[in-house]
């Protein structure tokens, strides 16, 4: 099991804003101009470094950590800031020279922070109890994507607030590869999508593992622990922005070493979770029609890989088979009467994985949290295990009888009736559900 897996292009990037924070360059002209005596590099070395300070390169990381632990509470925390500020001596007078919360920010506005404010209240409450966490955890990934998105907009209105130098300094490129030119601008907004991603992501991960354990207040006790570190961070980060970068870069390093591990399973979570909620949201309140075993389809080359298939399910591999890892993200795929698991790959051709067949039996399996489809050896050890989400608890029926397979008893909250019931349904599967069962399914 790779825990501690890096893409090398998050590492390169990474490598490239530590550069920019901890070692400015030069100015070109300096560099260009032959060798320097002593006085003139100390000089030059001064105003590098009064280039960056200029530039807000601390001012824009330090508050990603925080983003990406409550992205709209952090945003919050930053308008009062911003507020607070601009009118009142309050604050500490440095923070009115901050390129993003300091005068003329887009943060700086009464409306802008009463609706972070009624965002913050709305996304939190549901995480309270395990009745409506369900609710909350499906509509996480839109908090998170809104977060980065916000905080983005935010960098980018900011810089009118610089002055001049600053501003030419952003739009110089520090990078070139062919046609492709990126800028400091670029390269710091780029690190900081990545920055939120990951750390929500990581952040995500035990959040769904608190909402799995059996103790109802646990979640609400999580909840308050994740707003006072995030308030903590913020407050940090409006004393003194380098120390926020510091621990920024910190917790975004511990992050990215178990990303690659937490990543597979938050895909999973996300979908056990979320897809029956997102589903019956689909069905009842944007009319789409019911789902059935053919109505995902396959695009592109994973179709021509499985021509004409009778069933087609997003599904997760249960267990280590063929080449696959636990958790990998895929398709379900009946073709020719093959039974495959497909994946797609970037920039490669689809991992087709068929499912052992001779002296193999096949069984459908309901389960508390999500559903399975097993494939066993003659000794009745488990070979294969794809897993898929409670949204297709009405086809279990139909999938059963187009494997030609024992028909499999229906998990509890098969039909519920509203988004809450399903919530519900779920909130229920995970207190009744035995210790080892769910371990089984998380594994």
């Amino acid at each position: 099991m790779k825990f501690f897996s890096v893409p090398a292009s998050t590492v390169a990037l990474c490598a490239v804003v530590l550069t920019l924070v901890f070692a400015p360059p030069l100015p070109v002209a300096t560099q260009s101009a032959g060798l320097l005596d002593g006085k003139s590099l100390d000089s030059e070395t001064k105003r590098g470094e009064q280039l960056v300070q200029k530039l807000g390169v601390t001012e824009v990381l330090g508050p990603l950590a925080p983003v990406a632990m409550s992205p709209f509470f952090a945003l919050t925390f930053m308008s009062g800031a911003s507020l607070l500020a601009e009118h009142t001596d309050i604050v500490p007078e440095a923070l009115e020279k901050n390129a993003l919360l300091g005068k003329g920010s887009p943060l700086s506005n009464g409306w802008v922070f009463t609706g972070l404010l009624a965002l913050t209240v709305v996304t939190a409450l549901p995480k309270l109890t395990k009745v409506t966490k369900p609710v909350a955890q499906a509509v996480d990934q839109l908090e998170a994507h809104s977060g980065i998105v916000a905080i983005l907009a935010v960098q980018a209105l900011s810089r009118v607030n610089l002055d001049e130098p600053a501003q030419q300094a952003l739009a110089e490129p520090v990078f070139q590869a062919g046609f492709i030119t990126f800028t400091t601008s670029t390269l710091l907004m780029v690190f900081s999508a990545i920055n939120v991603f990951v750390i929500n992501t990581v952040k995500f991960f035990f959040e769904v593992m608190i909402f799995l354990s059996p103790f109802p207040t646990v979640d609400a006790i999580f909840e308050a622990a994740n707003k006072a570190v995030a308030g903590a961070l913020m407050a940090i980060y409006v004393w003194n922005p380098w120390v926020a970068t510091l621990l920024n870069l910190a917790i975004f390093g511990v992050a990215l070493l178990i990303f690659a591990w937490v990543r597979r399973r938050v895909d999973y979570l996300r979908a056990i979770l979320g897809d029956p909620i997102l589903g019956w949201l689909a069905e009842k309140l944007f009319r789409r029609p019911p789902v059935t075993l053919t109505s995902t389809m396959l695009n592109g080359s994973l179709a021509q890989a499985c021509p004409s298939p009778t069933v087609v399910l997003k599904a997760f591999a249960g267990k280590r088979f063929g080449g696959l890892r636990v958790k990998s993200r895929g398709f379900f795929v009946q073709s020719q009467g093959r039974l495959q698991f497909v994946r797609r790959r970037l920039l490669r051709s689809p991992q087709v994985v068929p499912l052992p067949a001779a002296g193999h039996s096949v069984k459908v399996e309901a389960g508390f949290l999500s559903n399975s489809v097993i494939v066993e050896n003659d000794t009745g050890e488990v070979v294969a295990r794809v897993v898929f989400s409670r949204r297709y608890n009405s086809l279990l029926a139909a999938l059963s009888r187009q494997l030609g397979v024992a028909s499999a008893a229906l998990a509890e909250g098969q039909a519920a009736a509203g988004v809450l019931a399903v919530s519900r349904s779920l909130g229920n599967a995970v207190r009744s559900g035995g210790r080892d069962t769910l371990r089984t399914e998380l594994a």
